[in-house]
């Protein structure tokens, strides 16, 4: 997000992060820092494409396509994102390598696979892993979508973040794209948030219950959430390298050095049109939601501790649409029959209150096949089963390599692309 104050829902950031892998063995390819090159050709931690700036993460066979600016046009980011990855690709050729999508790697080894960037100042890198040892899926494997939504004014931020709480456990049903590590079947659909909660357990501070307090000024979330992180990673950061409030890692997080809360719970999926369309149903259920009163908003937000908001979500990583609702708060709010049990149901309720919503327009088709057909975790072991055969999984990340370069959906009724 820009440094432009915005108002609620005038324009949103979005990242998306994909693998590079190599186009025979589909394996992890850490050549980042071989490919964010300069017109000089010195390696850069960022490059822009134009709408699109494409930057480093951690792990070097990782790269971050997000969004020069705010815009409100999510249609046409799709287009965007689709010419910076058709671009990236051009530059992977040379190297027998291509992009690949999903939230993790199937069958990465990090321990043996995961390098860490070693351009420019590593600083803020080297103490994140002297101190949580970064050799692990919960670092060198995750890849994700963020979505950064705007707030002008303490007001803005109450409402937005309120209404997250709210929503956040249930994200992972439509986003889920991990069943999958180290070649097993893990047992959640969305292995990456399960690996996520832990990464930094040593000081669990950091990440909380994931899903955020019930905080709506921002002196209470400086003092009950930033602060609180601060105190406990000091005894582990003596020089506050880490002291800044990106080190906050739950499923959303504030940015108030761009007036914006993050949403950070999303599997990346297949391609751009996928996560935009999950991005335009999220964007269009807060719309709702933050034009409640204050105080119900509030009151709602407030019906639930984080840990029980945690157990919910980790329910929902686990068995997506088939989660049973252990929260009713967001189902009361929608009007859900008390007969209606699951999260799938409630997001069936939800897409049916907003199909008119004019921005969902171009996304609705999609978002059906998705709560019709499954999330592309359910979609992936539709294909590959919960017993994967090593070929069968590297010509899944093969198709799913080709879904991102086409543009095209992930169809678990077609066959997979066959691997080298």
């Amino acid at each position: 997000m820009s440094k432009k104050t915005l108002s609620l829902f005038q324009a949103f950031g979005i990242e998306l992060e994909y693998m590079i892998v190599d186009r025979d063995t589909q394996r992890p390819c850490p050549i980042a820092e071989q490919i964010l090159l300069d017109e000089d050709g010195q390696t850069v931690n960022e490059i822009s494409l134009g709408p699109i700036d494409v930057s480093n993460e951690l792990a070097t066979h990782v790269l971050e396509f997000k969004t020069t600016a705010p815009t409100a046009d999510l249609k046409q980011l799709k287009s965007d994102f689709m010419d910076a990855i058709a671009t990236m690709n051009e530059r992977l050729a040379p190297h027998n390598a291509i992009l690949a999508p999903g939230g993790a790697h199937p069958f990465m080894d990090p321990a043996t696979e995961g390098h860490t960037w070693s351009s420019g100042d590593r600083t803020i890198y080297e103490t994140y892993d002297r101190i949580f040892n970064c050799s692990s899926h919960g670092w060198f494997n995750l890849q994700s979508c963020h979505l950064n939504l705007p707030f002008a004014n303490e007001e803005e931020f109450a409402r937005l973040h309120a209404a997250i709480i709210l929503i956040l456990p249930y994200l992972p049903a439509l986003s889920a794209s991990t069943p999958y590590l180290e070649s097993r079947y893990t047992g959640f659909l969305d292995t990456r948030i399960n690996v996520y909660k832990d990464n930094q357990k040593k000081v669990p501070q950091i990440a909380g219950s994931i899903v955020p307090e019930p905080v709506f000024t921002f002196a209470d979330y400086q003092s009950e959430i930033l602060e609180k992180t601060y105190q406990a990673i000091a005894p582990y950061d003596p020089h506050s390298i880490l002291r800044y409030e990106w080190l906050n890692s739950r499923g959303a997080i504030a940015r108030f050095d761009r007036n914006a809360i993050e949403i950070r719970v999303l599997d990346t999926q297949e391609c751009p049109e996928q996560d935009l369309a999950i991005c335009s149903l999220i964007i269009s259920l807060l719309k709702v939601l933050c034009a409640l009163d204050m105080a119900d908003l509030k009151t709602f937000a407030e019906t639930y501790s984080p840990a029980q908001r945690k157990s919910q979500l980790l329910s929902v990583a686990q068995d997506g649409f088939e989660a049973e609702l252990e929260l009713r708060d967001l189902a009361d709010l929608i009007g859900l029959s008390p007969k209606e049990t699951t999260v799938g149901e409630l997001w069936a309720a939800i897409l049916s209150k907003l199909g008119g919503d004019k921005n969902l327009t171009d996304y609705q088709e999609t978002l059906s096949y998705i709560l019709q057909e499954g999330n592309l975790a359910e979609r992936m072991l539709a294909v590959v089963g919960k017993d994967p055969a090593p070929e069968n999984l590297r010509e899944l990340v093969k198709s799913l390599s080709s879904s991102l370069e086409t543009g095209e959906r992930f169809d678990s009724s077609q066959p997979l692309v066959t691997a080298s």
